[in-house]
Protein backbone atom coordinates (compact mmCIF):
# COMPACT_ATOMS: atom_id res chain seq x y z
CA UNK A 1 0.00 0.00 0.00
CA UNK A 2 1.29 3.41 -0.96
CA UNK A 3 1.58 5.80 1.98
CA UNK A 4 3.03 9.23 1.55
CA UNK A 5 1.83 10.84 4.77
CA UNK A 6 5.26 12.07 5.84
CA UNK A 7 5.96 13.48 2.39
CA UNK A 8 2.56 15.20 2.24
CA UNK A 9 3.08 16.63 5.72
CA UNK A 10 6.44 18.06 4.69
CA UNK A 11 5.01 19.48 1.45
CA UNK A 12 2.03 21.12 3.15
CA UNK A 13 4.19 22.49 5.98
CA UNK A 14 6.64 24.02 3.52
CA UNK A 15 3.91 25.36 1.26
CA UNK A 16 2.06 26.99 4.18
CA UNK A 17 5.32 28.68 5.19
CA UNK A 18 5.65 30.06 1.67
CA UNK A 19 2.02 31.24 1.71
CA UNK A 20 2.83 33.20 4.88
CA UNK A 21 5.66 34.90 3.00
CA UNK A 22 3.33 35.72 0.10
CA UNK A 23 0.83 37.18 2.56
CA UNK A 24 3.55 39.39 4.05
CA UNK A 25 4.55 40.61 0.58
CA UNK A 26 0.97 41.51 -0.35
CA UNK A 27 1.11 45.22 0.63
CA UNK A 28 4.24 45.79 -1.45
CA UNK A 29 3.42 43.97 -4.71
CA UNK A 30 0.68 44.30 -7.28
CA UNK A 31 -1.55 41.38 -8.20
CA UNK A 32 0.47 40.17 -11.19
CA UNK A 33 3.68 40.11 -9.16
CA UNK A 34 1.89 38.27 -6.35
CA UNK A 35 0.69 35.67 -8.84
CA UNK A 36 4.23 35.15 -10.11
CA UNK A 37 5.61 34.84 -6.58
CA UNK A 38 2.82 32.43 -5.63
CA UNK A 39 3.50 30.26 -8.66
CA UNK A 40 7.21 30.25 -7.91
CA UNK A 41 6.98 29.53 -4.18
CA UNK A 42 3.72 27.69 -3.52
CA UNK A 43 2.43 26.09 -6.71
CA UNK A 44 5.82 24.63 -7.55
CA UNK A 45 5.82 22.82 -4.20
CA UNK A 46 2.33 21.46 -4.82
CA UNK A 47 3.18 20.28 -8.33
CA UNK A 48 6.36 18.47 -7.34
CA UNK A 49 5.89 14.65 -7.58
CA UNK A 50 2.39 14.88 -9.06
CA UNK A 51 2.72 11.38 -10.48
CA UNK A 52 2.94 9.99 -6.94
CA UNK A 53 -0.24 11.76 -5.85
CA UNK A 54 -2.32 10.15 -8.59
CA UNK A 55 -3.64 7.17 -6.60
CA UNK A 56 -3.90 8.78 -3.18
CA UNK A 57 -7.20 8.96 -1.30
CA UNK A 58 -9.12 12.22 -1.38
CA UNK A 59 -8.35 12.84 2.30
CA UNK A 60 -4.65 13.12 1.49
CA UNK A 61 -5.16 15.24 -1.61
CA UNK A 62 -7.50 17.52 0.35
CA UNK A 63 -4.56 18.73 2.45
CA UNK A 64 -2.90 20.00 -0.71
CA UNK A 65 -6.20 21.62 -1.74
CA UNK A 66 -6.28 23.53 1.55
CA UNK A 67 -2.86 24.98 0.77
CA UNK A 68 -4.03 26.06 -2.68
CA UNK A 69 -7.16 27.65 -1.18
CA UNK A 70 -5.12 29.66 1.32
CA UNK A 71 -2.72 30.75 -1.42
CA UNK A 72 -5.63 31.92 -3.59
CA UNK A 73 -7.07 33.94 -0.70
CA UNK A 74 -3.64 35.47 -0.05
CA UNK A 75 -3.28 36.59 -3.68
CA UNK A 76 -6.75 38.12 -3.86
CA UNK A 77 -6.75 39.46 -0.30
CA UNK A 78 -9.96 37.68 0.64
CA UNK A 79 -10.93 37.07 4.27
CA UNK A 80 -10.27 33.69 5.86
CA UNK A 81 -13.75 32.20 5.54
CA UNK A 82 -14.47 33.34 1.99
CA UNK A 83 -15.47 30.61 -0.45
CA UNK A 84 -12.55 29.73 -2.66
CA UNK A 85 -14.28 28.24 -5.71
CA UNK A 86 -15.05 31.67 -7.25
CA UNK A 87 -11.52 32.83 -6.43
CA UNK A 88 -9.96 29.78 -8.10
CA UNK A 89 -12.11 30.38 -11.18
CA UNK A 90 -11.09 34.04 -11.26
CA UNK A 91 -7.42 33.08 -11.09
CA UNK A 92 -7.93 30.27 -13.65
CA UNK A 93 -6.52 27.65 -11.25
CA UNK A 94 -7.67 24.05 -11.35
CA UNK A 95 -8.51 22.35 -8.04
CA UNK A 96 -5.69 20.15 -6.79
CA UNK A 97 -7.28 16.81 -7.70
CA UNK A 98 -7.87 17.90 -11.28
CA UNK A 99 -4.48 19.60 -11.40
CA UNK A 100 -2.77 16.31 -10.51
CA UNK A 101 -4.63 14.50 -13.30
CA UNK A 102 -3.89 17.27 -15.80
CA UNK A 103 -0.17 17.48 -15.01
CA UNK A 104 0.31 13.71 -15.27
Amino acid sequence: QLKLEQHLSAVTRGAFAQVRLVHQLRPYLDREALLMVTHALVTSRLDYCNALYMGLPLKSVWRLQLVQNVAARAVVGAPRYTRTTPILRELHWLPTGLRIQFKV
